[in-house]
């Protein structure tokens, strides 16, 4: 698999923190379509568990980082938006040769236009604020953000491992030393 880019792009028609590696062809495994409330990120763990079965080896990581994608869509998207979309989250779930791409979509907020997130440090007291650290991380650093025209709506990916190894999925649940 090609290594992403980690500069900011900025296109015409996208602003993008990542670029993805190239176009696969992908097979859809679900798609769903949340009202922008704090049963979502519950409704798509759900969802996950529907499409991936408890017998997958990836649905731990994927039911995490859809939880993690959809409390943030939740919690920062601005409900203020005009139009179809403005009150709701669509949680897509696809499957590559080698990986899954989980994708959310929400109304954006007034600070849509994406900027570089960095993880941040563990801290063993904050309730908040690990959410992208936790997707970095189950992705091995394959994620990324863009604002959809003309809308202006927020799109945020991540690619998962379809088979992790017992031994990768060890190393992402295991504590921090």
């Amino acid at each position: 698999m090609s290594k992403l880019l980690r500069a900011p792009v900025v296109s015409e028609e996208d602003t993008v923190i990542y670029v993805p590696s190239p176009r696969v062809d992908l097979h859809e495994l679900g798609a769903l379509r949340l009202a922008l409330s704090d049963r979502a990120p519950h409704l798509a763990r759900e969802a996950i568990t529907e499409w991936l079965t408890a017998e997958h080896p990836a649905r731990e990581i994927v039911t995490l980082a859809a939880s993690e994608l959809v409390t943030n869509a939740v919690r920062y998207s601005d409900v203020s938006s005009i139009g179809d979309d403005a009150d709701a989250i669509t949680l897509e779930l696809s499957q590559a040769p080698n990986y899954l791409r989980l994708a959310v979509t929400d109304p954006g907020s007034v600070c849509t236009t994406p900027t570089n997130i960095p993880p941040q440090t563990a801290n063993l007291y904050s309730e908040h604020g690990r959410g992208l650290a936790i997707v970095e991380r189950l992705s091995r650093g394959r994620w990324g953000s863009h604002q959809k025209p003309p809308k202006g709506l927020r799109l945020v990916w991540c690619h998962l491992d379809r088979q992790p190894t017992p031994g990768q999925l060890e190393e992402l649940f295991s504590a921090p030393v």
